[in-house]
């Protein structure tokens, strides 16, 4: 990752493009990406998921590939197109509150209540995959039809990417570091980057373990 201090944080104003995405705001807001959040191409998205996140080529691609053909032109987006309610935005996100009825874009600002919500489900100062997993099953808990297919994918895998990217050696990711990427959508203060990279592969393993305990929890709920 380069050097924060020549990406230093500022926030969105109110002409950049923003999505519900934690991630990708981070990264506009630290100018990994353009600060505007506008016209980004495929490889933009790209080398900036690769270099803060290390992400793999593989996986960056996809992500970038998908959000591009199924949010954007098929050739750039803009970082609010991603807030398409139901392409790749999903009700009952972690640190988002849900599209309204009938309203094509799904909100984009950051509900600060379920943020606690997610930190506040251990008492310890980080949070594992399990932790994770519970917050997952209890936002599922809240909709009327089931999340299903792709999104369900997607929602589990969003998980999975907390623990690969900010876990440490033990798998579990401190909560201060959450705190500020999730609640202020910012890279961490303090952080150095991945212990290792998020692969497809490992992603998708994560995301498993994380339905197989949503699964759990909802049978037992």
């Amino acid at each position: 990752m380069s050097s924060l201090s020549s990406h230093q944080f500022r926030p969105a104003s109110d002409d950049d493009s923003r999505s519900p995405c934690p991630a990708l705001n981070a990264l506009a807001n630290h100018g990994y990406l353009p600060h505007n959040g506008k016209n980004l191409s495929i490889m933009t998205l790209v080398r900036a998921m690769k270099s803060v996140y290390n992400l793999s080529t593989a996986l960056s691609l996809l992500l970038a590939i998908g959000g591009t053909i199924l949010c954007g032109n098929w050739l750039s987006l803009n970082l609010h197109d991603l807030a398409l309610h139901n392409r790749i935005e999903h009700d009952a996100s972690l640190t988002h509150e849900d599209a309204l009825h009938g309203h094509k874009y799904a909100p984009i600002d950051v509900d600060q209540s379920l943020v606690s919500d997610m930190l506040d489900c251990s008492p310890a100062d980080d949070l594992t995959l399990e932790d994770l997993a519970r917050v997952r099953a209890r936002r599922d808990m809240t909709l009327a039809v089931p999340l299903g297919g792709m999104r369900a994918t997607i929602s589990r895998a969003e998980c999975a990417q907390v623990i690969i990217v900010f876990g440490d050696e033990n798998g579990v990711a401190p909560k201060r570091v959450l705190r500020e990427w999730f609640g202020e959508e910012r890279i961490p203060d303090g952080w150095s980057g991945p212990k290792g990279t998020a692969g497809i592969r490992n992603t998708f393993a994560k995301a498993k373990e994380v339905g197989q305990e949503v699964a759990r929890l909802t049978r037992h709920a």
